[in-house]
């Protein structure tokens, strides 16, 4: 039986008109790093350890297999990443790690690797690993592996919220729920009224599958699949006949897309040689620290910056909507 997880959404958007919407990248964005080597660790640390004979090993020779095929993938597409120069040869190329990434999801999916886990297995799993690492309990002797999130999330969200801004995160990690655990873990009034547009997992079986509403469930995996679920996100709600504006948040190049598609592209990132960075640099766009942007009032623009408090100290956002 499949579970109501596929809906994108966890409340629906409110009736009245809204300054626009804020939508984050998960993995990196709001996170500091990748969640996907914890996500897989929920097997293992939910059931007995004769149940999960193997995942270890499965787990093992899925990341091999992936990074093996993204390397080969990457070694042998044309132009290379030194002759690509325009915003249109990199979307092409990253539409084209279609491929490796399905390879990958594929075993997930067909070697059970999620199997006969249920919708509050990952919500709890989520709240758990922010407050005490892997396993959702404190390691004895160790802190155990936690989900951090990047400073002053929780304040930015609370403060433009409040200002009338609608907040979405589109992602394509492989659990929805997973993530709605994480942001309810740390945010503490949990994702009502935070639309999350990502994949799921199918109950029981522990198949990947992507949101009913793009593409009938196919899978998200590249930037244009997130650039999708950003339009998706764009076009809910009743804004009163005005276009939506659209700030974008996201720290990799599958969110490349929607970076320079929102009317305000963040690029998420510790240091200013980050490779996202370096590719929108090298395919002619200039990204700014968000500290010294001079954009136009009301204007399009791409900005970078280490975490939200820089963000919010800036007033890139309220410059926006002037």
């Amino acid at each position: 039986m499949t579970s109501n997880s596929n809906s994108s959404s966890s409340s629906s958007s409110s009736s009245s008109s809204s300054r626009g919407i804020l939508i984050f990248d998960f993995d990196g964005t709001i996170t500091t790093q990748d969640t996907i080597n914890t996500l897989a660790s929920l097997p293992t640390s939910h059931h007995p350890s004769e149940e999960t004979k193997g995942h270890g090993e499965l787990w093992e020779e899925i990341v091999e297999g992936y990074v093996a095929d993204h390397a080969a993938h990457t070694k042998t597409y044309s132009p290379d990443a030194d002759s690509r120069t325009t915003l249109a040869q990199e979307l092409e190329y990253l539409e084209s790690l279609r491929q490796p990434e399905g390879a990958s999801i594929r075993k997930v999916s067909g070697g059970g690797l999620f199997a006969d886990l249920k919708e509050e297995d990952f919500r709890g799993f989520g709240e758990g690993v922010v407050d005490h690492g892997r396993g959702g309990h404190e390691q004895e002797g160790e802190e155990g592996e936690r989900v951090r999130l990047r400073r002053g999330f929780k304040e930015f969200v609370s403060k433009y919220r409040e200002q009338g801004w609608e907040i979405g995160v589109v992602s394509v990690n492989w659990s929805r729920d997973f993530i709605k655990g994480v942001i309810t873990a740390h945010c503490g009034g949990g994702v009502d009224g935070v639309e999350v547009v990502a994949n799921g997992i199918r109950y029981p079986e522990g198949a990947i599958e992507g949101p009913e509403e793009l593409r009938g469930g196919e899978v998200m995996m590249t930037a244009g699949d997130k650039l999708r679920g950003m339009e998706l996100l764009r076009q809910k709600g009743d804004n009163k006949g005005r276009e939506k504006k659209v700030v974008y948040f996201g720290d990799s190049t599958t969110d490349l897309a929607c970076l320079v598609e929102a009317d305000l592209g963040v690029v998420v990132c510790d240091r200013e040689e980050g490779k996202l960075l370096m590719t929108l640099r090298r395919i002619g766009f200039g990204v700014p620290h968000v500290g010294g942007y001079k954009g136009e009032e009301g204007g399009k623009g791409l900005v970078w910056a280490r975490d939200f408090e820089e963000v919010r100290g800036s007033g890139v956002v309220e410059g926006l909507m002037r």
